[in-house]
């Protein structure tokens, strides 16, 4: 496909034209228009296994499949229940092919595409953001990462005392781990298949294992597996061959990768080699599309993580030539991205609100598809409703302007790893509600929901939801929710 930064077609376009534009990918999938629906973790699978909850995923991904999206992108399949990110993601497992747990997938698969929008799954691992009490493995059993660099979230007494509790030091991989990891990749994608998916994406972001492998500040490794950029992507490498090996097209193969780090200059991955990265999946010949994003539990600057207390905005900007919205964080990056005449799309997510702004980055030419997290679940209808609905006018087809209230009781919590997970509370809390049937509750505060929390925990046992607190707490950061 062409990814040249012409801004204008000889007969200029509308913005909700733009928007509604199909699009199909090298592996033959056609998307219906741009707008992507965003992995958002759902919280809320059951152990031991963690299958797909279908009495909760009937009502949520019938919504969304309802909603006129372009692409559904599921929540994060963790590939390993002994290391989930919080409590409640939903696994991949060694008998997730055997006829009834398959059976559970096919429901969840049709369910999401029942209206005709295709929806691949995002397969992950957490790696050292496993905390004690997500997954089934013992409390002495630590986390994995491709060298043993613990988490920091603050200087004091408190924020190490609790962060040695809830993530510990991760334990540095052996290539035999490293082996049993891709193997569970490439079973992830193999059940995605089976189950009837259009295909899956690599959570390559956010601090999880595929990110800690490309990143110099977690990858401290001196084999084949770190050192260099090059041997860096190894691991990343070796998951787009294996998978496409059994996997091949069309069954579509995505990558969701970081373009920075985000943490203090010169430490942690920079653009630079964030651009050599996508550089190397866009040529290779095996990915359909990249999604774009940024940051990891330690990060900095990265405005996706640090956008919870910015409201969004109210008024849809207008398009003009000269003058580009860069309505999305990571729009900078894009850009050089598309300096490499990219051949498959490039995804970009974390800030879209308006169908103007949206259809300006599609139009400079920045992205091919625009995701939306955060208001697939405040307004998981948007696309239908407003974005792609002629009746309303550019200046008012936009997502609700929206901040999370009552951050000043994150603010009061005296350890970082519990104040800094306090916000995306708000958004697990939603995405319950969506899986009842009910509405998301955009005017809820966080003591509001940490009280809904106590009181799960007072009427239905302390189990879930303390290990539920204690995962999300460890994470919150940088947790993806866009």
């Amino acid at each position: 496909m062409s990814t040249t930064t012409e801004t204008k077609t000889e007969v200029e376009k509308t913005a909700i034209e733009l928007i509604s534009e199909p699009l199909t990918l090298q592996c033959g999938l056609t998307l219906p228009n741009r707008l992507v629906k965003c992995p958002m973790q759902e919280t809320l699978a059951i152990e031991p296994y963690f299958d797909p909850p279908m009495e909760a995923f009937s009502n949520l991904y019938r919504k969304w499949a309802k909603s006129s999206y372009g692409l559904i992108i599921t929540g994060q399949v963790q590939v390993d229940r002994r290391f989930l990110s919080i409590a409640g993601d939903v696994c991949v497992h060694e008998k997730s092919l055997e006829s009834d747990v398959l059976a559970t997938w096919k429901q969840w698969a049709k369910t999401a595409q029942g209206e005709g929008t295709p929806c691949i799954v995002q397969i992950a691992h957490p790696g050292r953001m496993s905390p004690v009490g997500a997954g089934i493995r013992s409390a002495d059993m630590p986390a994995l990462c491709p060298s043993s660099v613990p988490v920091v979230l603050g200087e004091s007494w408190l924020d190490k005392m609790a962060l040695e509790k809830v993530l510990d030091t991760p334990k540095a991989m052996d290539e035999q781990e490293i082996d049993d990891v891709v193997g569970m990749f490439v079973h992830g994608a193999v059940v995605a298949r089976a189950a009837g998916f259009a295909g899956c994406q690599l959570h390559g972001a956010h601090g999880f294992l595929l990110s800690q492998f490309l990143s110099p500040h977690t990858n401290r490794r001196t084999d084949s597996y770190g050192g260099s950029p090059q041997n860096r992507m190894k691991l990343l490498r070796r998951l787009v061959s294996e998978i496409r090996e059994v996997c091949p097209r069309p069954y579509c193969l995505s990558v969701k990768l970081n373009s920075a780090d985000y943490m203090d200059a010169g430490t942690g991955l920079q653009q630079d080699e964030g651009l050599e990265q996508v550089q190397w999946l866009v040529e290779c010949g095996m990915v359909d599309f990249v999604e774009i994003s940024g940051g990891n539990a330690e990060n900095k600057t990265s405005g996706l993580h640090q956008s919870f207390g910015n409201k969004t905005i109210d008024k849809a900007p207008k398009m003009r030539e000269s003058t580009r919205i860069r309505e999305a964080f990571f729009t900078e990056f894009a850009e050089k991205v598309q300096s490499l005449n990219p051949p498959i799309p490039i995804q970009l997510s974390g800030g879209f609100r308006s169908r103007t702004g949206m259809a300006d980055a599609l139009d400079s030419g920045i992205c091919q598809m625009i995701g939306l997290g955060r208001a697939a679940v405040l307004e998981p209808e948007l696309p239908r409703k407003v974005l792609l609905n002629p009746e309303y006018d550019d200046e008012l087809a936009l997502g609700m302007s929206h901040i999370v209230r009552g951050q000043w009781l994150s603010n009061l919590v005296p350890i970082k790893v519990i104040g800094a997970g306090l916000p995306i509370q708000f958004f697990y809390y939603n995405m319950k509600r969506l899986g009842k049937g009910l509405s998301s509750d955009p005017n809820a505060s966080i003591p509001y929901v940490i009280a809904m929390s106590i009181w799960e925990t007072v009427s239905s046992g302390w189990s879930k939801s303390i290990q539920q607190v204690i995962a999300s707490i460890s994470g919150g950061a940088r947790v993806k929710t866009e």
